[in-house]
């Protein structure tokens, strides 16, 4: 009995010592290229032993080992390596790619991927593109940098929004912007303003920081697009954060301080030539004024970005935790923009299977604007149309208003109109490792905006004085709720079958409440708020609750890395679809071929490292219509005599349904020279049917329309993406990338064929067998040398020229558009041209039917000196005349202008400081830089800026300038400094 208790003590005693020999192991795995991202899903192993563990999203890894053991990372598409242990605590990896030469990895939906083995379309913007450029808004930045995404700025207005489109308009009435989404969660977009302010709204991705991301990837074709079902038919941009790695905390500082300018201004008429358009002689010509109204209310205006971020941490918790100030005093008076953003990303390890994070990013904005484009208390239209001969000043120091149009600069100065947004935007995650090759994640956000608006007109403005001021508060709150939960398995057989399979299901709960109080008749221009308001002229508020339960799935294999197939579907239910229609399903399925990897081809002996056919085709959905668009709405107000009442809004239609595109791509990818040359070529032909209008119904049914699905469309196009590395030494490099993409939309069927028609001020049209936009009005043949007024071409020969003889007369849908960059080292130096470019679009120069009319009271450009003065006269600009019989203003081809141009969208000359001299101070680095944004614009436009719309974002109104805020130049110097 001694004997077996003495044997049972020795076993614990071994076993104790054998257990305290054990040492817990933790590191990070990243991909040991360039972008060094870390790798998910990476199987860490003892040899010899089944044991093992992988790494999760953030390529974090814990194991338990001896100090004698080796551990084994292996990977899809990367080299596996085995690292001894000898008693260390803690082991980080970089892998390289193996002989398959896979790529950088890519976040694609619901995960990341390797480039080479994605067999959809999509296009990648990394951190180092963006980092110099002085726009602070996400699409902003985006502008040029992917084929076959066009991104308008519409006007320079700061903090304004952009018009986005990924291969074309997919839609007339729908949404046509693409789903946004920030780790992971979709963000709330869009114009929330209340404040109208023609097509100069209020852009709510202004309010996230471009400094705190790390890649943004777009999704372009069905198979990249389709895990998001409902919304992907416009495309899909997946906007990543930066979060913390495990490292000693490093601390970065960046400052920008600039000033911006308008490049070119419109030359207008002084007093002089004003009197003598006009044939008027002053009264005393010695008192003659000769204000130059534009350069009362234009000037050169400072902009700053201040920006601290912290990074680091260690085995168990990485934290990354950022702080930004942006202002932007806009160049026209009464504009300017600030930004206050706070972001922090936390991630921890709970255990080996269990790993838990959050994002947090929260903002401020002050958004001061002024009305534009279609009013006439606009500071830059009135600029412009008010004559050179009145004075800004009276006398007495007060405000002159005899001009026709208000005082410019009494606007500029006295009106407020303040946009307050409040956003805070967050997501909670955990992932548990069910097996080694089993993971289930879980992800709750949400997205709270709150915008508060308030606006006043004193008296001193002439628009204030009418009403004894005018005093608006409107206030707009939106909540969008998340959550993701996916279960992802993935196995490799025998080194050559790779599997990755995901099932999910989410929901999102969408709330907004808003309200809009409009008051008239305050005591004098001191009170501003609408307490003090003696007559409430307006009111109101609405509510809104909408939601969708989504299920989707992917199936990714490859075998061998040559053969790739990939099958995503997803099931959509919208809330704004009836019982009937409720729920969508969109799948799409794709395959690539790398034939590069194939025997015979290695045999040829070619520069050519890589060759990837790929093809997909699937349908996605489209819900951005108005909500509840299938019910028989009623409406409040309808008062008689003292009594509430009740009115139709909507008819009836349960058999609304969802837009749906049929997309097809087929693309090429070529890697020569071990990649410093890569080519990738994109065709795509996407169908949309069942568009979503409102068609004319009779007015006996209580309503004049009726949403309906209508018709289709088609976007066809193709795209080529180049990238190079000219040169490459230990002293000196030279790398480029271009983009290039056309394409082709066509209206396919209508409502009874029936066309939209003078839409907007350019007259677009939306009609079948046209693009979408086009400008339709009469055709100019010139102006006739005998009497001074333009002729007009008799389009159907009948002698007479009226309505039936519009034609379409301009197209403001581009041929081609794309970027051009190139990135020079020299030692410390780098040099950054980026040039973006527009080829093929008209625009309608709505300004030009005032400021070249000769008629009224609008100021004109100089354009007017050349006017036809007596027979004979060969000229462009028709005769000044005050009844205009021939009516020579009328919409037509007169005012379509080429829109063509070329852009130095972003030049950057930085230094890095010698990296001794810095470490001797201290600090681990320091970068000095000098930007200039917008430097020169070649075009033959003659406005001030060729990309513009006064309508912003709508879905028909494209292309048409009208007195619209131009963009600005910008050269800023600033500061990078790492601690």
């Amino acid at each position: 009995m001694k004997k077996v208790f003495i044997s049972i003590v020795l076993l614990a005693l071994t076993i104790v010592g054998v257990k305290a020999q054990q040492i817990e192991v933790t590191g990070t795995v990243t991909s040991f290229m360039e972008d060094n991202m870390p790798l998910p899903g990476v199987t860490v192993q003892i040899k010899g032993t089944t044991q093992g563990t992988i790494t999760d999203f953030d390529g974090r890894y814990s194991i338990e080992v001896s100090p004698n053991d080796t551990l084994l990372f292996s990977y899809v598409g990367m080299v596996t390596e085995a690292i001894p242990v000898e008693g260390q605590t803690r082991i980080d990896i970089g892998l390289m790619m193996d002989v398959a030469s896979l790529g950088e990895v890519v976040v694609v939906g619901y995960g990341t991927e390797s480039s080479r083995l994605i067999s959809g379309s999509l296009g990648v913007v990394g951190e180092n593109e963006i980092r110099d450029v002085p726009m602070r808004t996400i699409d902003g930045v985006l502008q040029g940098r992917s084929a076959g995404v066009q991104i308008s700025q519409n006007s320079g207005t700061p903090g304004a929004a952009t018009t986005v489109r990924i291969r074309g308009n997919s839609s007339i009435s729908a949404g046509n912007e693409p789903l946004y989404v920030v780790d992971g969660i979709p963000v709330t977009t869009g114009n929330f303003g209340q404040v109208g302010f023609s097509g100069q709204g209020i852009n709510a991705l202004s309010d996230i920081n471009p400094n705190d991301i790390e890649s943004i990837t777009v999704l372009k074709d069905a198979s990249a697009a389709a895990i998001y079902g409902a919304r992907a038919t416009n495309g899909v941009i997946l906007i990543t954060t930066k979060r913390g790695t495990a490292q000693e905390t490093s601390i970065n500082f960046n400052a920008t301080y600039g000033l911006q300018d308008v490049e070119n201004r419109l030359e207008m008429l002084n007093a002089k030539q004003w009197h003598e358009l006009k044939e008027t002689t002053p009264a005393d010509p010695a008192s003659i004024k000769n204000t130059d109204w534009l350069d009362q209310v234009l000037r050169r205006a400072p902009m700053a970005n201040y920006e601290l971020s912290a990074n680091g941490g260690n085995e168990k918790t990485t934290f990354f935790v950022s702080g930004n100030y942006y202002t932007q005093e806009g160049v026209v008076l009464g504009t300017s923009y600030e930004r206050l953003n706070g972001r922090l990303n936390v991630d921890h390890k709970v255990n080996e299977k269990f790993d838990l994070g959050a994002s947090l990013g929260v903002s401020y904005s002050l958004n001061n604007r002024v009305e534009g484009d279609q009013s006439l208390n606009a500071p830059l239209a009135n600029a412009i149309a008010n004559p050179a001969i009145f004075p800004v000043y009276n006398e007495d120091g007060s405000y002159n208003e005899d001009a026709p149009f208000a005082n410019p600069v009494a606007i500029g100065k006295e009106a407020i109109n303040e946009a307050h947004s409040y956003r805070t935007i967050g997501n909670v995650f955990g992932d548990y490792r069910i097996f080694p090759n089993l993971t289930f994640s879980t992800k709750w956000g949400f997205d709270y905006l709150s915008l508060r608006e308030h606006s006043y007109d004193p008296t001193t403005t002439r628009q204030g004085a009418r009403s004894n001021g005018i005093g608006i508060a409107a206030q707009n709150n939106v909540l969008n709720i998340v959550a993701n939960n996916t279960l992802r398995y993935n196995t490799s057989i025998a080194d050559m079958h790779n599997l990755d399979m995901l099932a999910g299901y989410s929901f999102e709960m969408f709330q907004r409440r808003n309200l809009f109080i409009r008051g008239v008749d305050f005591p004098n221009e001191y009170f501003e708020y609408l307490a003090e308001a003696g007559t409430i002229s307006d009111a109101y508020a609405r509510s809104l609750n909408r939601g969708i339960s989504s299920y989707f799935g992917q199936l990714r294999y490859n075998y061998d890395y040559r053969y790739i197939f990939t099958a995503t579907a997803r099931y959509d239910g919208s809330t704004k679809f009836s019982e009937n229609n409720r729920y969508g399903f969109f799948p799409a399925a794709s395959a690539a071929w790398r034939m590069s990897e194939e025997g015979f081809f290695k045999d040829l002996n070619t520069p050519i490292n890589e060759w990837r056919w790929r093809a997909s085709y699937g349908i996605t959905g489209n819900d951005g219509i108005p909500d509840f668009a299938y019910l028989a709405l009623f409406g409040g107000g309808s008062n008689y005599l003292g009594e509430s009442g009740i009115y139709p809004l909507s008819l009836h239609n349960p058999d609304l349904k969802w837009e749906t595109t049929y997309q097809l791509n087929a693309g090429v990818d070529i890697g020569m020279w071990n990649d410093r040359l890569e080519i990738s070529v994109d065709y795509y032909n996407n169908q949309t049917q069942d568009l979503l209008f409102s068609r004319p119904v009779s007015m006996t049914a209580g309503s004049s329309s009726i949403t309906s699905n209508i018709g289709e469309l088609e976007n066809k196009g193709i795209e080529l993406s180049i990238k190079t590395i000219n040169f490459e030494t230990s002293d000196f490099s030279w790398s480029s990338s271009f983009n290039l993409s056309r394409n082709r939309n066509k209206v396919l069927s209508l409502y009874k064929d029936q066309p939209l028609d003078n839409l907007g001020r350019g007259s677009n049209s939306v009609r079948v067998g046209e693009p979408i936009g086009i400008f339709y009005g009469y055709n100019s043949l010139g102006v006739d040398p005998s009497t001074g007024d333009i002729v007009f071409e008799d389009t159907n020969d009948d002698g007479v020229i009226d309505a039936s003889d519009r034609t379409k007369i301009g197209d403001p849908n581009p041929d081609f558009t794309g970027g051009f960059g190139n990135i020079v080292t020299w030692r410390n130096f780098e040099l950054n041209v980026f040039l973006q470019f527009s080829y093929g679009n008209d625009i309608f120069n709505g300004t030009r039917i005032f400021i070249e009319s000769m008629k009224g009271s609008d100021n004109q450009t100089i354009a007017v000196l050349d006017r036809w003065r007596e027979p004979g006269d060969e000229t462009h600009i028709p005769r000044a005349t005050g009844r205009d019989p021939n009516n020579n203003n009328r919409i037509s081809s007169r005012f379509i202008e080429d829109g063509s141009y070329l852009r130095v969208k972003n030049l950057s000359l930085s230094y890095n400081v010698d990296k001794a001299f810095v470490e001797r101070i201290g600090m681990r680095s320091a970068r000095v830089f000098i930007t200039g944004q917008n430097l020169l614009t070649f075009t033959n436009y003659s406005g001030m800026d060729p990309e513009v719309n006064y309508a912003g974002p709508d879905n028909l109104v494209l292309g048409t300038d009208f007195f619209t805020y131009p963009q600005v130049r910008t050269v800023s110097i600033g500061i990078n400094l790492g601690l």
